[in-house]
């Protein structure tokens, strides 16, 4: 069932950005930000996440999740908590969404593209092999730690119709490497939800 806008709710947008690497015999780690940008409240919280996995010597699933609390605001992101390392503290102020920094000028150019549409939903998706010559894979290399030479491929997904009263989706994997014993991609969403506050503004 899709939940619907409560009248004078403007909604809130929620971006997830999430660098995920599993090495063989490593820990998995994934290192994600994310912001509710609450349009009834205007303002923006979130937290930075550094996630582990790992199974134990007896073989169950293992995870610890470590938050730090971030706001944004003129467009900076700022821990609300005090950091000591110092290292993390200037990860996390100097973050960037792909939004901020992706470009899809040459999507055009991609070749050999599995592309599908679903009037009903609607829900497209898209998904193309990308070489590590494309602008974006380049800027995901400057800003992570990727370690593999492997080219990703791109997915491209999306539902909803993002304009007005209506609760839509959009995201994007690059995928660089995938097996049982590896795994490195990127992921960054767009949603927009109706806003857990109930206050909302007249205006």
């Amino acid at each position: 069932m899709t939940k619907s806008f409560d009248k004078g709710d403007k909604g809130t947008w929620i971006v997830d950005s999430e660098m995920v690497v599993e090495l063989k015999d490593k820990k998995m780690e994934s290192r994600s930000m994310v912001l509710y940008i609450n349009r009834n409240t205007r303002t923006t919280k979130g937290n930075f996440i550094v996630r582990e996995l790992w199974e134990d010597s007896k073989g169950y699933a293992q995870s610890k999740d470590t938050k730090y609390p971030v706001k944004m605001e003129h467009n900076r992101i700022i821990p609300t908590k005090q950091i000591a390392d110092d290292k993390l503290r200037k990860e996390i102020e100097n973050f960037k969404f792909f939004v901020q920094y992706g470009d899809f000028k040459d999507i055009n150019d991609y070749k050999d593209g599995d592309i599908s549409y679903n009037p009903n939903v609607p829900s497209y998706s898209a998904e193309y092999q990308l070489s590590n010559n494309d602008y974006n894979v380049k800027q995901l290399r400057k800003r992570y730690n990727i370690p593999t030479k492997k080219a990703p491929k791109l997915l491209i997904k999306g539902d909803g119709d993002l304009k007005g009263s209506s609760i839509g989706h959009k995201n994007l994997e690059f995928t660089f490497v995938e097996n049982k014993e590896e795994n490195i991609y990127f992921t960054d969403s767009v949603q927009y939800t109706p806003s857990e506050d109930t206050r909302y503004e007249s205006n």
